[in-house]
Parts: C-alpha cells; structure tokens; sequence
C-alpha cells in the first residue's frame, strides 16, 4: 500500500540566528529552517542591567516572531535574565507543522485468512501477549468470484500549518494511487469498486493487484513460507516439515513428503510421503494419490490410491482404497467402495483392521446410537430407576429407528469387497457389510473376499477389480441357487 510522504525542507531551507547585544547580556534567537520552532539562548555580561519582558518582547517583535509563543519558555528565559543566569536552547514559540494528505490506497474489504486460525497451544507460562507465532509468515486474502475485494480512496488534500511568524504553509496533498490490474479484477462502473473475477488469493505487488488461483512453492513450505491458507490450487517442489498447516481449496500436489502436519483440500490432494508420527492429518475432498502413507489421519471423499504401503495408519474413504504394489499394515482403514492391496497384515500378525462396503461416518453415528442404547438400559435397569417404562419404551424405539436409518442409507460407490493380490496374514479383522471376522490363518492371493449371505462366513473368490461389485456377485450366486432349487423341484416331480 502506498504510504504518505514526509514533510521536507527544500535544500536552500537553512536555519536562520538573530542575535541582540545589550550593555548587560546577549540574546540570540534560532528559527529552524522548517520555521515551526524559535529557541533563546541568553548570556548575562555582568556589566549592566538584566534583559527585562519588554525587551524580550520587543526583540520578538522584530524577529518577527509573532505564532504559537510558549509561555512557559518565555518566563523561564525571564526568570534566569532576573538571576542572572545563562540559559542554552530555550523553546519560546513553537508553529503548527503541516499534515501532509493521505496518499491514494486502497480500503481493503477482505480480511488475512491466517487470523481465524486457531493459535497453537504452548506448555509453558509465556504470556499470550509475548507468544510469537514463527509459522505464520504470509497473509492470504483469499476472495470468491463476484466478491468486493476493496474501495479505491482518493488522495487526501493534506492541512495547512502555521510558522513562528504566522506564515500559512501550504499543505501538501498525496500522491494519487498507480494502480495496474493484472489478473481477474475488474473495476466497477464507479471508478472505486474492485471485485474479484476468479476464486483465489489477492495478490499485491507494488503497483500490480490480481487475484492468483494458482500458487506455486518453489522449495520446502517451512519458516520462510510459513502456514498457508489459500482459495485456489497450491503445488509444492518440495516438503512440507513438521508443524505447519496448509489449506487449498481447488487441490493440493507436494512433490515431496509431508511430515507432522495439518493438510486440507476441498479437491484433490497428491504428495510423494506422509510420516504423521500419529498426529499428521490429511483432509480431502476430492482423491488422495501417494507413494505411501504412514502414522497419519486420512479422511477423503474419494479414492485413497497408494503405490507402495499404507501402515500403522487411519484411512477412511468414500470411495475405495488401493495398494498398488505394497502393504497394507496395522491401523484401520474403512472405505465404502472396497479396498485393495498386494499384501494385508503382517506375519508377526500387526493388528490390522479393514472395513469395506460402509461409510466411516455412518460407522461412528451407529456406535454413538449403541451407546445412547447402552445407557437407556443401564439407566433402566438400575435400582433406583431415573426413567418409568413407557418413557424407555418410546426413546428405545427412536434410538432402534435411528439405526434401521443409517443402515438403510444407500451409497452408489458401495461395494463390500476386500481384494489381495499376494497374501492375506492371520490375525487381520475384516467387516465386509455387516459381517465382522478375524482371519486365523492365512492365505496366499490372489482373490477377493465378499460376504458369504447363503451360507455364513466369508466368500473367497478368484480375483476380479473392484470396479465388479459384491452385491453383484453376490446375487449371482443367489439366482444360481435358486434355479437349482427350482431344477432339483422339477425332478422330484
């Protein structure tokens, strides 16, 4: 933003000395070359009188000294004339300086993203007002297509000042703003209004303003860039370190890896590595694509397509969740359009638990319904009762209709199959719909495993993509039955 220029003296400007000489002193005036400040400074001779008010006011007068005249200065210069004394640089009169104009800007109608971010919580005693948060470096004014971005002000005219002499000083007005829109701003019809174009961030470099939907880091997101916030897409060449938090809303790709870190995107979000030490978090909108993930959080609308491994991790997808060539190791991962990995499990049998065919979120409201169940029951059965048997009854069955609710819930990408391509390791947990099981031994791939509903268990089955649902297979499987049974009918007859 522009800022106003300071006052400036010309360079002829030169202080200006007056000097009277009396049998008994000598009196001499300095007027600064700004003309805004006269300082005494008075020399008693011994010989003679001492300089009296109308003296000092007759010398005033001849200095032309007539504007904004300190009176405290004047008696104290008055007071050591009378004892004699010598007094050094004494301020008698001081003018009014002139207020230069604001220079044009811009009034701003967004705010810096950054500061609704929750402040990171420090263990010690420093005071909140002492505390300095080193991740937050940038400021990211992130705007919407059609939003008011700001208001063109004019320059101010700036107030006139007053010299010791009681000369005007012309005020000085600012600088009209230079102003160049580079990228998706427009100016509205009243010559003041600028609004936004595209989503992204607003961008403010000397006298170009745009609105970027693309940001790009050249190196590692660490102190120098700090904490990011930004509406549009962001790549990074290089990694996210340990501690920051970086927020896009078109899509996230880190050509390296993320450590302890709060990651978030409203579309797609691709990085090379990610060791969340158990406190790293990825939020998606859109699919996640890495070559592996370990110890974090993920939770994505889309697909989870790892290359290498998945381990020690809490993945849960809305679509499904695949293991290119790798492991899938300890942790839990839920995904409602199956899941899929060369190897699940680990010999020395790492519990691993996989949930395939239901949403995480109807998973996590379904275990807080059976806990509401939970206490109503216990709340009844107590012996000292806090509820009767017709107000059990009545919420028993809104809770139970509650469940018949999410379990009724229909989701396109559903599909309760788990596939393996290499092996499948004892001591793994699998939920394929509403069937939960412990695999005890294991078993060489490849094949894909549904639930079983003919006969109970679980069905294993030559290897086919998860683009082949189970509830398709399944009901192959039932119409085959049935016409067997309709086959074995008609030869009885």
């Amino acid at each position: 933003m522009a800022v106003a220029p300071t006052t400036t003296i010309p360079a002829a400007a030169k202080e200006e000395k007056i000097e009277f000489k009396r049998l008994g002193f000598r009196l001499e005036l300095l007027i600064s070359a700004d003309l805004l400040t006269c300082t005494a400074t008075y020399t008693p001779s011994g010989n003679g009188t001492p300089m009296t008010q109308t003296e000092l006011q007759t010398f005033l007068t001849q200095a032309k000294i007539v504007e904004g005249l300190v009176d405290d200065g004047l008696a104290e210069l008055l007071v050591s004339a009378a004892e004699g004394k010598p007094l050094e640089n004494c301020i008698i009169a001081r003018g009014i300086a002139m207020v230069p104009g604001d220079n044009g800007t811009i009034k701003l109608a967004v705010s810096d993203s950054l500061e609704t971010e929750p402040e990171e919580q420090e263990e010690d005693d420093v005071p909140d007002d002492k505390r300095v948060d080193l991740r937050r470096v940038q400021s990211f004014f992130n705007v919407l297509t059609g939003q008011l971005i700001g208001t063109v002000l004019m320059p101010g005219d700036g107030t006139a000042g007053i010299s010791v002499r009681g000369r005007a000083i012309p005020a000085q007005p600012g600088l009209p703003l230079e102003l160049e829109l580079v990228k998706n701003i427009r100016l509205d019809d009243d010559g003041v209004s600028l609004y936004a174009e595209a989503d992204g961030r607003l961008c403010w470099h000397g006298k170009e303003l745009s609105v970027e939907d693309i940001y790009l880091i050249k190196g590692d997101v660490d102190f120098k860039v700090g904490n990011i916030v930004y509406s549009g897409f962001l790549e990074v060449k290089g990694d996210v370190l340990d501690g920051f938090t970086v927020k896009a809303t078109k899509g996230i790709k880190i050509q390296g890896n993320i450590g302890v870190c709060e990651i978030t995107s409203e579309g797609d979000i691709s990085f090379c590595g990610m060791n969340g030490m158990s406190k790293g978090t990825i939020t998606c909108g859109g699919n996640v694509r890495a070559n592996f993930i370990a110890d974090a959080y993920v939770d994505a609308e889309g697909d989870v397509l790892v290359e290498t491994e998945i381990r020690s991790s809490f993945v849960h997808s809305n679509g499904c969740i695949k293991i290119n060539k790798g492991i899938l190791a300890g942790g839990e991962c839920i995904a409602v359009g199956g899941i899929e990995s060369s190897i699940i499990g680990t010999k020395t049998s790492q519990r691993t638990r996989l949930i395939a065919g239901i949403c995480h979120r109807d998973l996590t409201e379904l275990n807080q319904l059976f806990n509401e169940l939970k206490e109503l029951v216990a709340r009844f059965s107590a012996p000292v009762k806090t509820i009767d048997a017709k107000e059990f009854a009545a919420l028993r069955a809104d809770i139970t209709a509650r469940v018949q609710e999410v379990r009724e819930r229909q989701y396109p990408a559903r599909n309760a199959k788990i596939n393996v391509k290499k092996r499948l390791y004892e001591g793994v947990t699998l939920t394929l719909g509403q069937l939960t099981e412990d695999v005890r031994e294991g078993r060489d791939g490849p094949f894909s495993m549904i639930e079983n509903t003919l006969e109970g268990g679980i069905r294993y089955l030559g290897l086919t993509s998860l683009s082949v649902k189970a509830q398709d297979i399944e009901q192959a499987f039932i119409q085959q039955q049935q016409m067997m049974q309709r086959s074995a009918r008609g030869d009885n007859q």
